[in-house]
């Protein structure tokens, strides 16, 4: 690998070294009320590089990185002034429940009541053939 190369990949890390961080995950607090809010986010990030060479006179050699990364609110902290212990303190989701928590959530009830009634059957037929 060629020293211009390092160089790049070295800046391209020094670059997301300094956006994944506590400070990036955890957001200022922000005094509101009664309260102390903070934020607290999700980080995400990827890289990837590649090069190639050939061994051939007057031919060239070529490589490339890339990356990319983000940041996405997930909760907030709620510190509520004045309440001690766990009392005072309250997380509020920011991620929107999906489609499949939804669908468990519904249909959980009428599963359980067909196990209930598989169960039931299957004891009273137990029942019948030691009888």
């Amino acid at each position: 690998m060629g020293e211009e190369l390092k160089g790049v990949i070295a800046e391209m890390l020094a670059e997301f070294q300094k956006i994944i961080s506590v400070e990036a995950a955890v957001g200022t607090p922000i005094e509101f009320e009664d309260k102390v809010l903070i934020p607290v986010f999700s980080i995400g990030f990827g890289a990837g590089g590649g090069g190639g060479a050939t061994h051939k006179e007057k031919e060239g050699a070529g490589y490339g990185v890339g990356g990319g990364g983000g940041l996405s609110p997930v909760a907030l902290v709620a510190v509520f002034k004045g309440i001690s212990g766990p009392e005072g303190l309250k997380v509020l989701s920011l991620k929107p429940s999906g489609a499949l928590d939804k669908i468990v959530g519904e249909a959980l009830p009428t599963v359980m009541e067909k196990v209930t009634e598989m169960r039931a059957d299957k004891t009273a037929e137990s029942a019948k053939t030691e009888t």
